[in-house]
């Protein structure tokens, strides 16, 4: 498994990927995780974009899947962030032998960076290439209205062919509520994401209500890409030392990277 995370705001593209790499018996269960440095994030220089990946890639090439996507990336045939999506697309089906993946094989690549919007002004773009949607399900265990025990557990549609999906700006709002969206920030996560998930939404409440407090701010200026860049990269980075102390296989794990993409280009 994976966790790789993905933030847009007005101060640019944070991107965040942990490098471990699960590989699991024919029903189901781990047998092991390789921590030994697998790149998740990769840049595409020539348009100023990076992708990252989660999911059953082994089900796609025998090839180590950040070599096989680097040469699609050196090799493709793209001019822009649509493009690019749309050239990862048809090579990811071209190595699934243009047939949908085995039920339960979720695959997906982030690919984030900047593009122009309905009103002609470039801002951070989203799309999101994916065999399929899917979610956690959760069933509580609750004696009286306590709950005493969680039960979650994914749940995939049908897999089928890999296509891009448009995820940010929202094709069905308008370039306000987007931009409102935007200041805020949005973050798409993917991989083995519900313990993040929880975590996540508890931790943003802490968050809101800690910057309350006159003279305090975290991250430290949320209007700088370096700022935000180094919050998500700590965020994952939390979640790879709380795997590491838990009675987890240690799917989040291995070394965290992480990029910064402004209007301009890649961070320094």
């Amino acid at each position: 498994m994976t966790l790789v995370l993905t933030e847009l705001s007005i101060a640019g593209v944070a991107m965040a990927a942990d490098s471990a790499i699960t590989k699991f018996s024919s029903d189901g269960k781990v047998i092991e995780v390789d921590q030994q440095g697998w790149t998740k994030l990769v840049r595409v220089p020539s348009i100023a974009a990076a992708v990252s990946y989660w999911g059953f890639v082994g089900s796609l090439t025998q090839v180590e899947f950040d070599r096989w996507l680097r040469r699609v990336i050196d090799r493709g045939d793209y001019e822009d962030l649509p493009s690019l999506a749309q050239c990862l697309a048809e090579a990811l089906n071209e190595a699934a032998g243009q047939r949908p993946l085995a039920e339960g094989h979720d695959v997906g690549l982030h690919v984030a960076g900047h593009h122009q919007w309905k009103d002609g002004i470039r801002r951070p773009f989203f799309f999101h290439v994916h065999n399929g949607h899917g979610r956690f399900v959760v069933r509580e265990e609750k004696v009286g209205n306590r709950v005493v025990a969680v039960h979650p557990q994914w749940v995939s549609e049908p897999r089928k062919l890999f296509e891009k999906h448009q995820d940010f700006p929202r094709p069905n709002m308008s370039v306000q509520e987007n931009v409102a969206i935007l200041q805020n920030g949005y973050m798409t996560r993917n991989g083995a994401f519900f313990i993040y998930a929880v975590i996540w939404q508890h931790m943003e409440s802490a968050l809101d209500y800690v910057n309350l407090i006159p003279g305090v701010s975290l991250p430290r200026d949320p209007a700088s890409l370096n700022s935000r860049k180094g919050f998500v990269h700590t965020t994952l980075e939390m979640m790879v030392r709380l795997y590491r102390c838990s009675n987890q296989s240690r799917v989040v794990g291995g070394a965290v990277t992480s990029l910064g993409i402004a209007p301009d280009g890649f961070l320094p």
